[in-house]
């Protein structure tokens, strides 16, 4: 892999230690906005759509796709992992319009959402994550889950769909959030 310094992309914002790797496909990057210490690994697909914005010491997998043409916020700290799928827009399938990118506009129903993943919060690999979705601070998707509705925040949530299983302590991973962060501003 061939590491590449995230400014090589017209991004709305870039921070500092950002590495995109080669083989990033991205589309609309002037409605990208990424924080500090972030990588993105081989063969990740992102689509600005109405707006994309990754926090900071955040870690994207290869193979995951954020996409659909809606809005997705990355909380600092995220981790997606290999294969995993944010889907920020779809075709309507109630029989209100036609599917797929080949259809005339007027004929189309299209729904763009929103997607946000708190702070600290995993999505597991290959999890699907639908449109109009909260994942909150400190949560993880098991492998293979579908999401379709909120999850809670500092629960572990697995299946199809997705349904919280346990819940996960915080007070260790908030302390290494401030040795990072303290590491961070001494530079």
């Amino acid at each position: 892999m061939s590491r590449f310094d995230g400014r090589r992309f017209a991004l709305a914002a870039c921070g500092d230690d950002v590495t995109i790797y080669e083989w990033v496909r991205v589309l609309d990057p002037q409605r990208i906005e990424v924080g500090d210490h972030v990588i993105v690994d081989d063969f990740v697909f992102l689509d600005g759509g109405a707006g994309l914005r990754i926090g900071s010491h955040v870690h994207v997998a290869g193979f995951v796709s954020i996409v659909g043409g809606g809005t997705c916020e990355l909380g600092d700290f995220v981790g997606l992992a290999a294969g995993c799928r944010l889907i920020t827009g779809t075709d309507l399938m109630d029989g209100s319009g036609l599917t797929g990118p080949t259809i005339p506009a007027p004929q189309r129903a299209v729904h763009r959402g929103r997607i946000r993943i708190g702070a600290h919060a995993v999505i597991g690999t290959n999890a699907v994550v639908h449109t109009d979705v909260e994942v909150g601070e400190g949560a993880i998707i098991g492998s293979g889950s579908v999401v379709t509705r909120d999850v809670p925040p500092w629960t572990i949530s697995v299946g199809v769909p997705a349904r919280p299983v346990k819940e996960r302590s915080r007070d260790r991973i908030l302390e290494f959030e401030r040795v990072v962060r303290a590491r961070d501003a001494r530079g």
